[in-house]
This record gives structure tokens, C-alpha cells and sequence, in this order.
């Protein structure tokens, strides 16, 4: 991996410095990368994609342990980087563009390139191992797992299904992807985890494992996609708009989402449905477990006429 000394003269010879708009802070801590690595528990085999990559620290280690490695940078400077150190290398593929297509979806052109490099003859398989940039690491986690979704019912255009993300993000993320009922960071991608994947909380890092330092601690988390508990959900357009009615007031009781005018679906089904689901209406957003989420989910997504669009 590379060390402080040798990212900042990478970046000198460039003429570039870290943007921290961008969220760009590079991990420097060596064994803290090791760690990383070692919580991914990947096959050497696996097609591996890297969102943030910079100056390519942690892509060396990927290229030298596993398979196809896809790396993602939005930077145009950081990427010509990339390709000038890397972009020779047969395993490698770099592109300059923004990981998502919007806040709901994963860039096409990714996915198509993770297809591409997978050995996999129908379903792709892939993982995720990054060290992202805090301002996308939230849409890019949760696009992930609802990508795998979709592609385990036959709903993606791309058969693309992340088996595992293996992630560091700012400790306050974290927190939200590990989250139960009741807990303070609770809220709808903790829910969408928990009905997706296993979680797993991995080292904390301090500010001075970074460089430029942060302001705030960091987590390692990985993510397990689980097909047969992923399967246990009928809709999941159906959940995001129950989530989304849901936890827009989540300091009202649950039945107080019936009244919004956005739904998706009728307040009078909402309310049918919390009663199918054995719902106390009188409890808040947050002291609802994911399993009670996914039941209500499925009772509305059960009548036809009722189902969000997709």
C-alpha cells in the first residue's frame, strides 16, 4: 500500500492536492487496509468493484488478491492517475464517471462493465470493496443491495448481484446500516439492510488513520446479500414507499402516515394493511422492526390495485 509520503508526491507530480468537496481523505494506515481486506474475506476468483479508488492504494492490493477489479473514480485528475500507474494492468478497468445515475440508481455503464468482467455465464456475481467517499456512501450501499434484489427476481437490466459490500464510511453512516428499532440512527436504509443482508460492524478508524484527516471516526462494515432472506420480500418499490411515508414523520405514530396525499397507495389500505400486519398503530417509525416492515410491504403489495410503481 502506498504510504503518506508516496501519495503525496503521486498527487505533487500531478499538480493535484485532495478535494475535500469530494470527500477525498486516503487511508494510510497500513494495517488498518489489512483489516479492510481481511473482513471482505473474498475469492481470489471474485470480480471486485472499487468506488474512490484515488491515487489506487488500496486497487494494488485488490489486483494482487483477487480477480477483475473495476475502479470507479469521479475525479477526472485522480482518474488519469489511476490509468497512468494501473491502467496497463490486464485486470484492470478504470472509469471517470460518478457511480450513480441518480439517487436511485447505479450507473448502467458500471454495471455493464461488472458484467462484463465476470466470469459468471448467466447471473453475475460481484463484490464491493471500498474505502467511499462519505457524501455517496449511503446511495451507493443501498443501490447495491436493491440492485441484487432486482436481479435475483429478474427485474434489472443488468443480472448484476453483489454478494458482499465491504465498506468504510463515516461512523455515523455506519451506525445507520447497523441500526435496530428503537435505536437513535434507525431509519429506512437500516431497514433495507436488515431485510437484504447480514450485517457486520468491522474496526473503527481514528481521524489519523486518513490523510487529510477528517473531523469524525470512520467504520469498517461489511454486507452479506441473502437471497432467501432478500426472497421473503413480495415488492420492494411497494417497502421504499412504506419507508418513505413512514419515516418523513417518524416522530408521529405510524398511523399518522396514513393522512399523507403521496402515498402510493391509499390511506385506507395503509391502514387495512397495519391491521392485516398486526401493526399497533400507535407506535412510531422507529420502534418498528424490519420483519413488521417487510409484512406490511407485503399485505399492501398483495392487492394489485394497491402496488407502488416500480
Amino acid at each position: 500500500m502506498q504510504t503518506l509520503t508516496q501519495i503525496k508526491e503521486i498527487l505533487s507530480a500531478a499538480g493535484r492536492e485532495p478535494n475535500g468537496r469530494l470527500g477525498q481523505n486516503f487511508l494510510i494506515d497500513a494495517n488498518l487496509m489489512a483489516k479492510l481486506l481481511e473482513l471482505a474475506q473474498l475469492a481470489p476468483a471474485d470480480t471486485v468493484l472499487e468506488v474512490g479508488p484515488a491515487t489506487g492504494s488500496l486497487t494494488e492490493e485488490l489486483l494482487g488478491r483477487y480477480g477483475s477489479v473495476v475502479a470507479v473514480e469521479f475525479d477526472r485528475g485522480l482518474a488519469e492517475i489511476l490509468r497512468a500507474r494501473l491502467g496497463s494492468h490486464p485486470r484492470l478497468t478504470v472509469l471517470c464517471q460518478d457511480a450513480l445515475a441518480g439517487k436511485h440508481q447505479l450507473a448502467p455503464e458500471m454495471l455493464e462493465q461488472l458484467a462484463v468482467s465476470s466470469s459468471a455465464p448467466s447471473a453475475v456475481s460481484c463484490s464491493l470493496v471500498s474505502n467511499l467517499p462519505y457524501n455517496i456512501a449511503v446511495p451507493v450501499v443501498a443501490n447495491c443491495l436493491e440492485q441484487s434484489w432486482r436481479a435475483m427476481r429478474g427485474r434489472a437490466d443488468h443480472p448484476v448481484v453483489f454478494d458482499r459490500l465491504t465498506f468504510t464510511v463515516q461512523k455515523e453512516l455506519a451506525g445507520r446500516f447497523l441500526a435496530g428499532a428503537d435505536d437513535e440512527s434507525y431509519g429506512p436504509v437500516s431497514v433495507l439492510t436488515a431485510l437484504l443482508a447480514h450485517a457486520q460492524a468491522g474496526r473503527v478508524l481514528p481521524p489519523e488513520a486518513f490523510w487529510p484527516r477528517p473531523k469524525v471516526y470512520s467504520q469498517m462494515v461489511r454486507l452479506d446479500f441473502d437471497p432467501a432472506l432478500a426472497g421473503q420480500l413480495t415488492e420492494l418499490p411497494m417497502l421504499s414507499a412504506v419507508l418513505a411515508a413512514a419515516f418523513s414523520q417518524r416522530r408521529k405514530k405510524i398511523i399518522a402516515a396514513a393522512r399523507l396525499s403521496n402515498l402510493g397507495f391509499a390511506g385506507e389500505a395503509f391502514l387495512a394493511a397495519l391491521q392485516g400486519s398486526g401493526i399497533d398503530p400507535g407506535l412510531r417509525p422507529g420502534s418498528i422492526r424490519p420483519e413488521q416492515y417487510r409484512a406490511l410491504a407485503n399485505f399492501l403489495a398483495g392487492d394489485t390495485k394497491l402496488k407502488a410503481k416500480s
